[in-house]
C-alpha cells in the first residue's frame, strides 16, 4: 500500500459516506451549541454563588465548579468561543494564503521568490509565543489569537494555490484564453480560482484546529477574556480538584477531543476528495 495512504486507513474504518455523516453530525452539534447557547443552557449558570462542587445530576447535568457555576452552561458558551476563534483564524489563513499564492504564481520572478521566502519566515514563528506577545499588547480576546494563527498558518495554502496555478497556466484552455487576449488576473479569477476551492478547503480544518488549541492553551495559562467562558479556563480551574471533582476536567477534555477529532476527520475526507490516488489507495486497502 502507498505510504501516503497509511494514515488515512486509520481513520477510514467504514464507508466514506458514513464518515461524512459522522463529521456532519458532530460539527453540526457544536455549531448548534455556538449559535444557540441561551436556548440550550441558562446564562445564569455562568454566575457564581450557587451550590459548589455538586456532582452531575438532574439539576446540573455536568455538575458545578468551586464557585457554584454550572459546568454545562460554561461548556456550551465555551463552544462559541472556540468556534469563533477557529473560524476567524481559518478565514484569515485562507484569505492571505490565496492572495499570496496567486500573486506569486501570476507575477512570478522576484515577486515569487520574495513572497515564498516570506511565507517560510512566517511558518517558522512559534505560534504560542507570538500569541502571548500579541495578547500582551492588544489585550486578551478572540481577535489576537485568530490573527496569530491566521497570519502564521497560510504557508501551506499559499503553496497549494501557487502550484495549482503554475500547472494550470500551461493547460490548453488557458493557452486559448490567452490567445483571445484575456488578462492574467481575469484568467486567474474567472477560470482558475474555482479549481482551487477544494484544495484550499482541505487545509482550512487544520487552521481551525490550531486556533482552538492555541486559544485553549492561552486560557489555561490565564491569558483569556474573562467575559467569555473558555474550555482552557475550565481545565485550569479543574486542575486542583482532579480527585474530588473529576467532572470539571472531563467535560472540556471530552469536548476538545471530539471537536478536534471531527475536524481531523473532515480534513482527511477533503484531502481524499482532492487526491484521487489517496482515495483509491484507501478503498483498495
Amino acid at each position: 500500500m502507498d505510504e501516503r495512504a497509511r494514515p488515512h486507513r486509520i481513520l477510514s474504518t467504514g464507508r466514506p459516506g458514513g464518515e461524512g455523516a459522522v463529521v456532519a453530525v458532530i460539527l453540526s452539534g457544536f455549531v448548534l451549541l455556538a449559535l444557540m447557547p441561551d436556548a440550550l443552557s441558562s446564562s445564569g449558570g455562568l454566575r457564581s454563588g450557587g451550590p459548589a462542587l455538586v456532582a452531575p445530576g438532574a439539576a446540573h447535568p455536568l455538575g458545578t465548579d468551586m464557585l457554584g457555576r454550572d459546568t454545562w452552561a460554561r461548556l456550551v458558551f465555551g463552544a462559541r468561543t472556540s468556534l469563533m476563534v477557529g473560524a476567524l483564524a481559518a478565514g484569515v489563513a485562507g484569505l492571505v494564503g490565496v492572495v499570496v499564492g496567486a500573486t506569486a504564481a501570476v507575477l512570478g520572478g522576484w515577486w515569487d521568490e520574495l513572497l515564498m521566502r516570506g511565507a517560510e519566515l512566517a511558518d517558522s514563528v512559534p505560534v504560542l509565543l507570538l500569541a502571548l506577545l500579541l495578547v500582551s499588547v492588544l489585550g486578551p480576546g478572540l481577535t489576537p489569537v485568530a490573527l496569530v494563527v491566521g497570519l502564521t498558518g497560510w504557508l501551506g495554502i499559499a503553496r497549494i494555490v501557487r502550484a495549482e496555478l503554475l500547472i494550470a497556466r500551461n493547460s490548453p484552455y488557458v493557452s486559448a484564453a490567452r490567445a483571445l487576449g484575456m488578462s492574467r488576473w481575469r484568467l486567474s479569477v474567472r477560470h482558475l480560482a474555482p479549481e482551487l476551492l477544494t484544495p484550499v478547503l482541505a487545509l482550512l480544518p487544520f487552521r481551525f484546529e490550531g486556533a482552538i488549541v492555541v486559544e485553549a492553551g492561552l486560557s489555561f495559562l490565564g491569558v483569556e477574556d474573562a467575559s467569555r467562558p473558555s474550555w482552557g479556563a475550565m481545565l485550569r480551574d479543574a486542575q486542583p480538584l482532579l480527585q474530588d471533582a473529576w467532572w470539571l476536567a472531563a467535560a472540556p477534555v471530552v469536548a476538545l477531543a471530539v471537536l478536534l477529532f471531527a475536524l481531523s476527520l473532515a480534513a482527511d475526507l477533503l484531502q481524499r476528495s482532492v487526491d484521487p490516488r489517496l482515495r483509491d489507495a484507501v478503498v483498495r486497502a
